[in-house]
C-alpha cells in the first residue's frame, strides 16, 4: 500500500475505534447508573502530553471528552501535562496507560508518510 493510501485509511481508522470504544464506554457507564457498582471510583490523574501539533492534542482532548465517564479537566500552559477526571480512577496506572495508549493512536493518525526518494 502507497504512503498516501496509507495516511488516508489512518484517520477514517482512527474513528471506527473510537466510536467502538465510545460505545463501550456508554454501556458501562449507563450500566453502573443503573446498578451502582464497586467499579465506580471517580478520580483526577495528571498525564504527561506528548503530541506534537496542536490538531492532535485538540482530537484527543476531544476523544476524551467524548467519552461517557471521561473529562479533560485542564492542560497545562505549556501543553505538556492534563489533568483528566474518570469515573473508573481506582487504578490510576491503567488509567494513565489508557491515554498514553489514545494518545499514541491520535500520533499515529496524524503521521507523515515517509517520503520516497528523498
Amino acid at each position: 500500500m502507497g504512503a498516501v493510501v496509507q495516511r488516508l485509511w489512518r484517520l477514517p481508522v482512527l474513528a471506527v475505534w473510537a466510536t467502538g470504544a465510545i460505545a463501550v464506554a456508554s454501556l458501562q457507564v449507563a450500566r453502573d447508573i443503573i446498578k451502582p457498582s464497586a467499579a465506580l471510583k471517580p478520580g483526577i490523574v495528571i498525564v504527561p502530553v506528548y503530541l506534537t501539533t496542536s490538531t492532535q492534542l485538540a482530537v484527543w482532548v476531544s476523544l476524551i471528552n467524548l467519552t461517557p465517564g471521561t473529562l479533560t479537566v485542564e492542560i497545562s500552559d505549556d501543553l505538556d501535562e492534563a489533568w483528566v477526571h474518570s469515573l473508573y480512577a481506582g487504578d490510576p496506572a491503567a488509567l494513565k496507560q489508557e491515554l498514553r495508549d489514545l494518545q499514541d493512536r491520535v500520533s499515529r493518525a496524524f503521521v507523515e508518510p515517509l517520503r520516497q526518494g528523498a
